[in-house]
């Protein structure tokens, strides 16, 4: 018996609700893999709609022209077989399903069966559960189907048929720094314990706070990595497979610097995709003469261009001659425009009325130092009006777990890429950065300044927040690793004081990062979808 196939992943970016747009790729694929001669092609979970759809699966509408749209998929090609995610309304119930066209026509509907309903999963508001494994023979092979938790949730296949020589798993597996490793040790022991091949479709792309970053992989029946897709790119592999043939291992190993560069690729898709997807094309940024708009300008050029961003210098009088050198500098640089908007004069009218009809009072304190953060968001969101740019927000995870930075003012913007992260990676970035090209595009002298908010006289990070070293540590154990204070205490040997402080400061600022823009998540555990934290609240883990 011939146990030969030849099959293809397309590792494809979805673009969430745009059934027709996504269609369209899905078709080009589909022909792509004919040309290929690939018998059965492998595409990632709910690749028809995009991921996660989120409220839109309510929506009968919106399930109406998904169907419609499996009903045009059903007659693409009858001399090629291929597997496709979508949701489906079944009775009264949706489903996660993936669709297997045995020759162009719809054989099979495989219900998803694990629903996660952790971290940023909230699938089981939209979906019911599937209760039967789906196993099924093809071109001699026996294959089983499932769809990304399936496979993390203690994996097992009942079925009547023989046990499955070939695993095919359809995901939508979001990215974090640790995750590549984590699905790969999964993958393989999963492989070797059940003596079989694997087919691991993972999608990339884009999606609000989320990164989707691909690098789908087929492996052989010894746990062995024989085939790897690209990572933070669309793909297409292909592997003519034999069971139990010996292939030529592709190992996997990652350094620190596969890391930040990992991290560097994942917030310039981000980035691309939001601006992309909601139909910008440029952005607008706040320029300081600092390291976090610096980066952030970085990576806006490298995702968009340089042509496509602008950025705006807006100094008071306690910003340094140092500061607008150093953002001159950079511009000149990176390639983007800068232009200087001073605020001083604007930043002194608002003080004289304010302290002639409302305070009565002139002693220079927070009020004074958030105002001037305020001219400069309603500069910048007047530009970003004006040219139809959107404006990113800079403030770093460290930052924003403190509640360091002014509502309405740094904290405007359409999205935030450095959200989730922490201060100290933001200097590695930066130098990862300007080690991956032959001068330093990133001055620096940005980088080895004390930072600096610059709203008032000699200011420095140093004067209202620990050390970053410090602080990131305190921030890791406590929102990542979900350690209490005294564990967190025992572990850092650092004062409880100040452990109970940075804790109840990150609890007190909620408020601010419900009301701020969504951020690309890195890390295992970011502010958004990943904490739910309770605005008012009366209960203190301090």
């Amino acid at each position: 018996m011939n146990r030969n196939i030849k099959v293809g992943v397309a590792q494809i970016n979805s673009h969430v609700g745009a059934i027709d747009y996504n269609l369209k790729k899905i078709i080009k694929f589909i022909k792509l893999g004919k040309r290929k001669k690939i018998d059965l092609l492998c595409f990632p979970e709910l690749s028809l709609v995009g991921y996660p759809p989120e409220d839109l699966v309510l929506s009968k509408n919106f399930l109406k022209n998904v169907k419609l749209a499996v009903k045009k998929i059903e007659n693409i090609d009858k001399k090629i077989s291929y597997i496709i995610g979508y949701p489906k309304l079944i009775g009264s119930k949706v489903y996660n399903v993936a669709g297997v066209f045995i020759n162009g026509k719809l054989a099979f509907e495989y219900k998803k069966i694990n629903l996660p309903n952790y971290g940023v999963f909230d699938e089981q508001r939209y979906f019911s559960k599937g209760d039967t494994p789906l196993v099924f023979k093809f071109k001699g092979r026996t294959l089983c189907l499932t769809i990304c938790e399936d496979i993390w949730s203690d994996f097992k296949v009942v079925s009547n048929l023989k046990s499955p020589d070939l695993l095919i798993n359809l995901s939508a597996s979001p990215y974090s720094s640790d995750k590549e490793a984590d699905r790969i040790k999964l993958l393989t022991s999963i492989s070797k314990r059940n003596n079989m091949e694997v087919v691991y479709s993972n999608l990339i792309g884009g999606q609000d706070e989320l990164v989707f970053d691909g690098g789908s992989l087929i492996l052989d029946s010894k746990g062995n990595i024989i085939s790897k897709a690209k990572k933070f790119e669309e793909d297409f592999l292909v592997m003519n497979m034999i069971f139990e043939k010996k292939y030529k291992n592709i190992t996997f190993r990652q350094s620190k610097k596969d890391k930040l560069s990992s991290i560097l690729s994942a917030l310039s898709l981000g980035l691309r995709d939001y601006v992309l997807k909601n139909n910008f094309s440029k952005v607008v940024i706040g320029i300081s003469g600092g390291i976090d708009s610096a980066l952030v300008a970085a990576i806006a050029v490298k995702a968009l261009g340089r042509r496509n961003v602008l950025g705006i210098a807006m100094p008071t009088e306690f910003n340094s001659k140092l500061s607008h050198d150093l953002a001159s500098e950079l511009s000149h640089n990176l390639g983007f425009t800068l232009k200087t908007s001073p605020i001083q004069e604007v930043f002194e009218n608002n003080l004289l009325l304010l302290r002639d009809s409302v305070y009565g009072k002139s002693s220079f304190d927070e009020t004074e130092e958030n105002l001037q953060a305020r001219i400069r968001a309603n500069i910048l969101m007047a530009t970003s009006n004006k040219l139809g740019c959107l404006l990113l927000a800079t403030g770093n995870k460290s930052e924003i777990s403190m509640g360091y930075s002014t509502l309405y003012g740094d904290a405007a913007g359409g999205i935030a890429i450095l959200k989730d992260i922490p201060k100290i990676l933001v200097y590695k970035l930066a130098k990862f950065y300007n080690s991956c090209n032959p001068k330093n595009i990133i001055p620096k002298k940005i980088i080895s300044r004390p930072a600096s908010a610059e709203l008032r006289m000699n200011q420095k990070d140093s004067d209202s927040l620990p050390p970053y070293k410090v602080l990131d540590k305190i921030l890791e154990l406590y929102i990542e690793k979900g350690l209490e204070v005294g564990e967190i205490c025992s572990i850092t040997k650092i004062k409880r004081s100040l452990v109970v402080d940075v804790v109840n400061k990150v609890n007190m600022n909620e408020f601010k990062r419900r009301q701020g823009p969504p951020g690309v998540k890195i890390t295992s555990k970011a502010f958004g979808r990943d904490r739910r934290y309770p605005i008012t609240n009366g209960f203190k883990e301090a």
